[in-house]
């Protein structure tokens, strides 16, 4: 459960129509941790969507035309990364797969929930970093371009030692 105290973060990434390039962006939280003295930033729950860019929903042309499929995998991470990262990853927090598919009478979308979506993390997901990074890969390029929205709720945490070594169990665990 969040604590009383919370707040909110957030941030978009879009994916461009035609492209199949990793695409990220970083969320700066200098402003609100201290690492070295044990400040940090500890996420309550977190959000993933998907939209149409310009806000609109996902629609049948944003796949393609004909009988055709696309996925796309979204990730969130204490660390910066270039790529997407295996489940294995110690600063992987959140994972999540969509997947649509049209025939040109249907759409189907399937959104695969590997992290649960809303992400709720007993006693927090604590950054031991200075952002939060926010990616989506597609295997093959979309005929539309796609707006992945991250949305964290969060609050600041001073660790005690019970907590530095539940973060240090759960870095170096694997």
């Amino acid at each position: 459960m969040a604590k009383g105290d919370t707040f909110f973060l957030r941030t978009t990434v879009t994916q461009a129509a035609t492209s199949t390039d990793y695409t990220s962006d970083n969320i700066d939280i200098t402003g609100y941790v201290d690492v070295p003295r044990g400040r940090v930033l500890v996420v309550d729950r977190a959000f993933v969507t998907f939209t149409g860019d310009g806000n609109s929903p996902l629609l049948e042309a944003d796949v393609g035309s004909g009988a055709i499929s696309r996925g796309m995998t979204a990730q969130v991470c204490s660390e910066i990364q270039t790529g997407l990262v295996s489940m294995s990853n110690n600063s992987l927090m959140q994972h999540v797969n969509l997947y649509c598919a049209t025939n040109d009478t249907a759409f189907t979308m399937i959104e695969q929930e590997n992290a649960l979506n809303p992400g709720e993390f007993t006693g927090g997901f604590i950054v031991p970093t200075n952002q939060i990074h926010c990616g989506v890969d597609v295997g093959q390029s979309w005929a539309g371009g796609i707006d992945v929205g991250f949305l964290f709720e969060v609050h600041t945490e001073k660790l005690s030692l019970t907590r530095i070594q539940e973060l240090l169990v759960s870095l170096t665990a694997n």
